[in-house]
């Protein structure tokens, strides 16, 4: 069964800026959500970000998520 990991990656400007945007994934594990993400960016020709975090969503925010399996959703 998959479940929603909340994914965080940074992007870091010439400038110095940094911005974080922060990702729900359906996966069956941690791993699988970190390499579903990165294939998707690849897919998207995004690079430049590295993947901070990776962590499973708590049985509430999964509730509140309903994310589809093999779905992935950006969050607010």
């Amino acid at each position: 069964m998959q479940w929603p990991f909340k994914t965080t990656i940074k992007f870091a400007g010439r400038d110095g800026n940094v911005v974080r945007l922060q990702y729900a994934v359906s996966a069956m594990s941690e791993r699988d959500a970190k390499q579903e993400l990165e294939r998707r960016l690849l897919g998207q020709e995004v690079f430049g970000y590295t993947v901070e975090d990776v962590v499973a969503a708590t049985g509430m925010e999964a509730a509140q998520l309903q994310l589809p399996e093999g779905c992935i959703q950006l969050l607010g």
